[in-house]
């Protein structure tokens, strides 16, 4: 079943998700609730639809940190959400890769909620 995601989502965290839907692709921006020390950090965000499965992501040039969601629209309870599971990788410099790659990856799951 084909999902607007076109709207505001906010996850567990506190996260931030405005997203345009165009029929197949989604463009936005997003910001996080968490690692920002305090400060609004938006960055654009865009992906692919298909059906009721989303897919987008996010580069934090500053910080050499890209972030991939990919996830399922739900609904429970008549409250949409966006079920996701995430990648978050960091550029290490090329002397600290050998033994800092197993920190420089993390696997996390987030809940977006529309408002």
């Amino acid at each position: 079943m084909a999902v607007d995601f076109t709207g505001t989502w906010k996850n567990q965290h506190g996260s931030t998700l405005e997203l345009q839907d165009t029929g197949g692709t989604v463009s936005g921006r997003f910001e996080s609730g968490v690692g920002d020390e305090g400060q609004a950090l938006w960055v654009d965000v865009s992906g692919r639809v298909l059906g009721d499965v989303i897919t987008f992501n996010a580069v934090y040039e500053s910080y050499g940190i890209v972030v991939a969601w990919v996830g399922q629209h739900t609904v429970e309870d008549g409250v949409g959400s966006i079920k996701t599971h995430w990648i978050h990788a960091t550029n290490l410099p090329d002397p600290e890769a050998k033994d800092w790659m197993w920190f420089s990856n993390r696997i996390g799951s987030d809940v977006f909620t529309r408002v």
